[in-house]
């Protein structure tokens, strides 16, 4: 019996590394998956390549901007499945170089608001989308993907750090909130986590540096992350509540 046999699990951002590891690892692991994200044709290639797998995968477009898109999104999973069991808020705002670099005094109002409406908003639109169901049925899982920056700070990307952090207070609130009615949250605080956008334009001494902010001397891999979902998803994590859980290979220690 898989962790998570039976539970019915959305991911957003799914057409990403990290998303899409995710989806193959709770279908892997005998989940019902409903994976949304703007990028249709990868979720197909996703869908085509599960096809055989122990769970099952369902795929549709989402926009975690578009509070329509969501609720189609989301109403749909109802109807079928008359119940969500874990929501994985991974959708996040692409690494804009531009934007990462530049310093706090720099950074134009639209662009925070860019990243917030992604990182954080679409994930609070998401939330607040299931919440009335977990109620119902007295239980759920939400996950949301933050980063070790908003744990220990850092002298770039003031950006994302904001929208990140904000996660961690969405998580906190959760718990505080809705604990009595059976739904956990967790925030996930990655470090350097080795996908396509994030590693494209660094050359192998930069990449090499990174790598070094960890103990363990490497990049994580899409997979790692999606393993502690599956679990985080599942029942063995029943008392574990509220709480971020840092995903970097011991760069940031607390």
């Amino acid at each position: 019996m898989g962790l998570v046999e039976g539970k019915v699990c959305i991911v957003t951002g799914a057409s990403g590394e990290i998303g899409s590891a995710t989806v193959r690892e709770l279908v892997k692991e005998g989940g019902i998956v409903y994976a949304g994200a703007r990028r249709f044709d990868k979720l197909r290639r996703l869908e085509e390549e599960l096809n055989n797998v122990r769970g099952k995968l369902f795929t549709n477009p989402l926009d975690v901007t578009d509070e329509k898109s969501i609720s189609q999104f989301i109403d749909k999973v109802i109807k079928d499945k008359a119940r969500v069991d874990c929501l994985v808020n991974i959708a996040g705002y692409p690494m804009d170089e531009q934007i990462w670099n530049k310093h706090l005094h720099q950074l134009r109002e639209e662009e925070i608001t860019r990243i917030f409406n992604v990182d954080f908003m679409g994930s609070f639109r998401c939330v607040t989308k299931v919440l009335p169901s977990m109620m119902k049925q007295k239980n759920g899982v939400i996950i949301n993907i933050s980063s070790n920056p908003a744990i220990a700070g850092h002298d770039k990307g003031a950006a994302y750090t904001f929208a990140k952090t904000a996660l961690i207070g969405l998580t906190k609130h959760i718990t505080r909130e809705y604990g009595r009615y059976g739904i956990r949250a967790y925030s996930l605080a990655l470090g350097n986590i080795k996908t396509h956008p994030t590693v494209r334009s660094l050359t192998k001494e930069e990449f090499d540096k990174l790598a070094g902010e960890s103990p363990m001397l490497r990049w994580g891999e899409p997979a790692e992350v999606a393993a502690v979902i599956a679990f985080l998803c599942s029942d063995k994590a029943s008392f574990i509540n509220g709480q971020t859980i840092i995903i970097d290979g011991g760069a940031v220690l607390v």
